[in-house]
């Protein structure tokens, strides 16, 4: 559970008031996402389709196990891979003692013992895209698996990031992972509440970049597999229908054909090639939005849009407003 207390929108609005012109109040805190602290779950999109490669780093900065204030310096996670077609694809347990880091390529996975040592079968997801959800768990002394302390999850423990790149074209597109945390009774992983239920994905003028993926992430809680199917979230497999609506930057709206999004969807903002049909006219720097895609609060819809110019490149997560309280 994250650690952050929540105000409501008129708490915030009461408390700016209150205070007068003298100063400013910072944000509304968003306690369920988090990019700057470690969380008990990491979310990351990846691909190993053609002309694909990913890659994930994953550190515990933070992570201990056991009941008396963590006498175990460690904790093991839970690699969960979901392809876009709501597949689960595999899962492998990686051992990470703290301050420990791994990386992981999609085509060479396998488990991780104690000393960083690849253990058990190998698994190559060449030709699959999806998501990861990786889930810390308590363990013993040896890093065993999260069923030597009942898969008891770990919160405010692991970090890490992601990098998509096409070799193809030249441009790679990195993020940091999405965190998330605890629910109150700290016994599964909990997805945003409170949010709006629209999310604005930003764009550079699509017409003129030379790159862009959009990589739409639909996750639901509990929905994992197995033993920590009650844990972990996992994909929603609920189909979306999305309302689009392209702002320009005179603040002009354009209506764009509605979009549907399950599990893992990846498409692009550049014309004729996903989001964007080439019917529609557009010239301009702005930002998409969706309309109607967190209505659910056991669901959550995630974006990642990278985008290219020339020898400039970057990526960012689709916004949304925090609209209730939760407290």
């Amino acid at each position: 559970m994250r650690g952050i207390y929540k105000l409501g929108v008129a708490a915030v609005a009461l408390a700016v008031v209150m205070a007068g012109p003298t100063r400013s109040d910072a944000l509304v805190d968003d306690p369920y996402t988090s990019f700057t602290q470690p969380a008990n779950a990491l979310v990351m999109p990846f691909d190993s389709t053609e002309d694909w490669v990913s890659f994930m780093i994953v550190s515990n900065i933070a992570g201990t196990s056991g009941t008396s204030g963590g006498d175990i310096l460690g904790v093991t996670t839970h690699w969960a891979y979901w392809s876009d077609t709501c597949q689960h694809l595999v899962d492998v347990w990686v051992c990470l003692t703290l301050n420990d880091t791994i990386v992981v390529d999609p085509t060479d996975i396998s488990a991780i013992d104690v000393g960083n040592i690849q253990i058990g079968p190998k698994t190559n997801l060449e030709g699959e895209r999806g998501f990861v959800v990786v889930t810390a768990y308590e363990t013993d002394e040896i890093c065993s698996d999260g069923s030597i302390r009942g898969y008891a999850p770990v919160d405010n423990a692991i970090v890490g990031g992601a990098t998509r790149a096409n070799i193809g074209i030249g441009y790679s597109f990195g993020n940091d992972a999405i965190g998330l945390g605890l629910d109150d009774t700290l016994s599964y992983t909990e997805l945003p509440k409170g949010a709006d239920d629209d999310v604005d994905v930003l764009t550079l003028n699509p017409t003129t970049v030379d790159a862009s993926s959009v990589a739409f992430l639909s996750l639901e809680e509990r929905a994992g597999s197995g033993d920590t199917a009650d844990v972990e979230v996992g994909p929603n497999t609920r189909t979306i229908t999305a309302n689009l609506v392209l702002y320009d930057n005179l603040e002009i709206p354009t209506s764009l054909p509605d979009h549907q999004i399950k599990c893992a969807d990846f498409t692009s903002m550049v014309p004729g090639d996903g989001l964007i049909p080439n019917s529609i006219s557009v010239d301009s720097s702005g930002f998409l939005r969706l309309k109607n895609v967190n209505t659910n609060d056991d669901r959550f819809v995630y974006s990642v849009h990278g985008q290219a110019v020339g020898s400039f490149g970057g990526s960012n997560y689709g916004k949304y407003k925090i609209t209730g309280t939760d407290q």
